[in-house]
């Protein structure tokens, strides 16, 4: 197994601190149909269980990419390029917020996310507790962008699926523990995770373009 595949869960666990601002009261405002403990608890590992699916999901999508792209004899200049990028957005995140189409995309795109929320939580069962976590996963986030880019240079299909669930397996344990204990942590844990987010973003994109200018092009698509 490539080492590259082994980041995913960590990118993912770290990453969680940062998410729960945005998700947390998705979480936190999650619907009961029940007051037992234990479907509380699996109505959460339901909800859990969406979002994780939602990454494997966009995981195959970027991993049919990579793995074309493979097949072509450029899967070491693609994650080059997957880390170049990460750095850029890291570096220059002014260039990305020149694009006002790009930002209407964005907004109207979140609408629609929103739209959806509203209906599923007005609705009370355990099926609307895993809809609500499939569709959460779609939701906008930095760190899934940053996981996306890192499975597409794994450059197969099951590689970038593993990364993607990997990922989603490595936000449970802190959105776990915040639908069932509520907000925690407090502000320093925020401050902490807001300046560590680029060092994350900064060492998975030097680790891709090493590992991209080891790849030999004769055995990137084995």
């Amino acid at each position: 197994m490539d080492a590259w595949v082994y980041s995913a869960f960590l990118v993912g666990f770290l990453g969680s601190f940062h998410c729960a601002g945005m998700c947390g009261p998705i979480a936190l405002a999650l619907p009961l149909h029940t007051t037992s403990k234990k479907s509380i608890v699996a109505g959460r590992l339901l909800y859990n269980s969406g979002r994780v699916i939602t990454y494997a999901f966009l995981g195959l999508i970027v991993g049919i990419l990579g793995h074309t792209i493979s097949l072509a004899g450029f899967q070491g200049p693609l994650s080059v390029i997957s880390g170049i990028l990460i750095l850029l957005v890291v570096f220059l995140p002014f260039l990305f917020n020149r694009f006002d189409g790009l930002t209407r995309f964005s907004n109207l795109y979140s609408g629609k996310i929103k739209s959806a929320f509203r209906t599923l939580f007005g609705q009370r069962s355990k099926l609307t507790l895993l809809s609500i976590g499939l569709v959460n996963g779609f939701l906008p986030c930095g760190f899934v962008y940053l996981a996306l880019a890192a499975a597409v240079a794994g450059g197969t299909v099951q590689g970038s699926i593993l990364y993607m669930t990997l990922f989603g397996l490595g936000t449970i344990p802190m959105m776990l523990a915040l639908s069932l204990l509520g907000n925690f942590g407090g502000p320093g844990i925020s401050r902490f995770v807001n300046k560590a987010s680029p060092i994350i973003a900064i060492t998975v994109a030097i680790f891709l373009i090493v590992r991209g200018l080891m790849i030999s092009p004769h055995t990137c698509c084995h």
